[in-house]
């Protein structure tokens, strides 16, 4: 039979006077040659750069199997906190230890199958499970203050792609923000999927940060287009960590799950951006688009989930219909088809009511809005100078208005002074000089309202021009992006025009047509375009009804 030594040593301890691992060891064989144990019984069991938190950990693991095998009849340890912190799992491996008549014995302090000697081990274990604690909440406090106070990035296992952790800081690493920058590039403006991106990317000979593999998998590009840490800020103190007890992942570290602080408790670290705001906005909003369309489905709905019922309010949905049997082959032909879910509604009852819309042939819906966005993007040009006409024209004349307004203002300001002067000179009375004030000063007071009401004005025009130079932006944007793909559009192409102009279609059926309201970039571009153009788009006729 074997007598084990056991030795622990946590990270940051193995300097320490008396608990580093060759320290124990040397203090447990003293203890053993007391004992008089034979130097070739002895087995030494060494953990290093493990907490006493956990008590899965490979040489405690090892040591139990020896246990359970019978190959160990004694435990020499220092002092219990080598064998755990945690007053629960301390417990649970002593009457383990017991249970396989194994006599543990501590060298720093006495333990025995006593009433009085378990209550002096428990009391010691509680200390020692208070004491982790203390440390732990020190340590994070003290990092949380390097954060908050000096800006700092804590060591980390990996840093984000793109950079590298330099003494406390993120600095960007050159080649891999090139790729980065290509990976928004090509996710924003190029309109590429995630296998796409992956595949430029191993065809460039950029590997994943951890290089574990030269692949790269969607969610490692999902996490390049959603961290902020590309725009400069990078948060601490975000997720709150538990560990699960008794479980473990597949590879075998300790199971834990994650919880989000508040948003007030987050601290953030200034780290240099690769890319800029706008840019990281557009792909936010592009993955929310995407996620729109994400599914299996068996046919493509250009206007998929931007559609609602004028009348209900549902949401429409894109499905399909079984016409009647081919003459020649009998079967039926598919046909894809856009309708309000409360047509045959799922509830039933004297009070529930059908909605009075109408189902509506996809292909029709779709080629009469994707006509509407190639009038609407047609003359960009165009569309530019009339909102430069329309808004210089208004401005300026709030302006010259508001010049006028100023220099009365100055005018009733000199008629103050004159008052003073005349007072001073005896000319008018305090009376008379207060009665004068008080008029001037309603003339001032109400003047001034107005300027501000034209400054108001001013700057409201302002910020609508600003908002119709983005809309200018996007348009552009449009335009080129279907001039250089002409007849070549894909489906995912033409849907993300689609996306980018229309935030909704309000669908209403009025008798033996369906009127269509688009809301979103085109609405307000086809209300730039020529005056006897309507904001809302015209009812579908023709074909459309007669094939509904």
């Amino acid at each position: 039979m074997l007598t084990a030594v056991y030795a622990r040593v946590s990270t940051g301890m193995q300097a320490m006077e008396g608990t580093s691992l060759d320290g124990q060891v040397e203090l447990c064989i003293k203890k053993a040659k007391e004992l008089h144990v034979i130097e070739n019984e002895l087995k030494i069991y060494k953990e290093e750069g493990f907490s006493g938190e956990d008590i899965e950990r490979p040489a405690m693991n090892q040591l139990r199997q020896d246990v359970a095998s019978g190959l160990v009849n004694c435990i020499i340890i220092t002092h219990p906190d080598r064998l755990s912190r945690d007053l629960t799992d301390k417990l649970f491996v002593c009457r383990e230890f017991e249970s396989r008549n194994v006599n543990l014995i501590f060298v720093d302090t006495e333990y025995k199958n006593t009433p009085e000697g378990q209550l002096f081990f428990n009391l010691i274990s509680v200390i020692a499970q208070y004491e982790l604690s203390l440390i732990k909440k020190r340590t994070v406090r003290g990092r949380l203050i390097a954060v908050e106070k000096d800006n700092k990035v804590m060591p980390m296992r990996v840093p984000p792609y793109g950079y590298n952790w330099v003494e406390g800081y993120l600095e960007i690493n050159d080649q891999e923000a090139v790729f980065v920058k290509l990976i928004y590039q090509w996710y924003v403006h190029d309109h590429l999927t995630l296998r796409e991106i992956g595949t430029k990317l191993v065809e460039l000979g950029a590997e994943p940060k951890r290089a574990e593999s030269k692949n790269w998998s969607a969610s490692s590009i999902q996490n390049i287009l959603k961290s902020e840490v590309y725009i400069g800020k990078l948060y601490y103190n975000r997720r709150k960590t538990q560990k699960v007890k008794g479980e473990r992942t597949k590879k075998g570290a300790p199971k834990k799950t994650y919880t989000y602080r508040d948003e007030k408790d987050w601290l953030l670290v200034t780290v240099p951006s690769i890319i800029d705001d706008p840019l990281f906005s557009r792909a936010q909003e592009q993955r929310t688009k995407n996620k729109k369309m994400s599914g299996n489905v068996k046919h493509e709905y250009l206007l998929k989930s931007l559609m609602r019922c004028g009348h209900c309010g549902r949401k429409w949905e894109a499905t399909t219909y079984s016409g009647r049997p081919n003459n020649s082959t009998g079967i039926r032909e598919k046909y894809k088809s856009y309708r309000c879910p409360n047509v045959n509604p799922k509830k039933y009852g004297p009070d529930v009511t059908s909605c009075p819309s109408r189902s509506i042939r996809a292909e029709l819906l779709d080629g009469y809005v994707w006509n509407l966005i190639i009038e609407a993007i047609s003359d960009p040009d165009d569309y530019k100078k009339r909102i430069e006409m329309k808004s210089t024209s208004v401005i300026s004349e709030l302006e010259l208005a508001a010049e006028s307004i100023k220099k009365q203002l100055t005018l009733k300001e000199k008629e103050k002074e004159k008052i003073k002067l005349m007072f001073m000179k005896e000319l008018i009375n305090e009376q008379e000089m207060d009665a004068d004030f008080r008029t001037v000063k309603g003339i001032i007071d109400e003047l001034q309202s107005q300027y501000n009401g034209y400054m108001r004005q001013i700057d409201s025009l302002n910020e609508k021009i600003m908002l119709e130079e983005k809309n200018n932006n996007v348009l552009l944007e449009i335009n080129n992006f279907i001039r250089n793909k002409g007849e070549n559009l894909e489906f995912h192409e033409k849907r993300y025009v689609v996306e980018t102009l229309i935030s909704e279609l309000l669908l209403r059926c009025e008798e033996s047509r369906i009127q269509v309201t688009a809301i979103g970039y085109l609405d307000e571009l086809r209300s730039n375009l020529k005056a006897e153009q309507s904001v809302k788009l015209p009812l579908i006729v023709g074909e459309l009804e007669r094939r509904m």
